[in-house]
């Protein structure tokens, strides 16, 4: 396979990584950054809560696409 082309999965997997980490460090940044121009008012803190579980499962979820191909060769 070209490596042009398995270069484009990863990139876009590490900015899901990246987004997830801004996430779960700092959901208020991202909701101002992204979201708080759609909202009358700043969201209750189980908003915010809830947005950083869904950074840390997002993390997780790309740590094993990315770790997969690793266990499944030493199987």
């Amino acid at each position: 396979m070209p490596e042009k082309i398995v270069i484009i999965p990863e990139i876009i997997l590490s900015l899901f990584f990246i987004i997830g980490l801004l996430n779960a460090i700092n959901p208020r940044m991202m909701w101002k950054t992204f979201d708080s121009w759609k909202a009358a008012k700043e969201p209750t803190n189980a908003y915010f809560m809830s947005r950083r579980i869904a950074g840390i499962v997002a993390m997780v979820i790309v740590l094993c696409i990315f770790l997969l191909p690793h266990i499944m060769s030493n199987l």
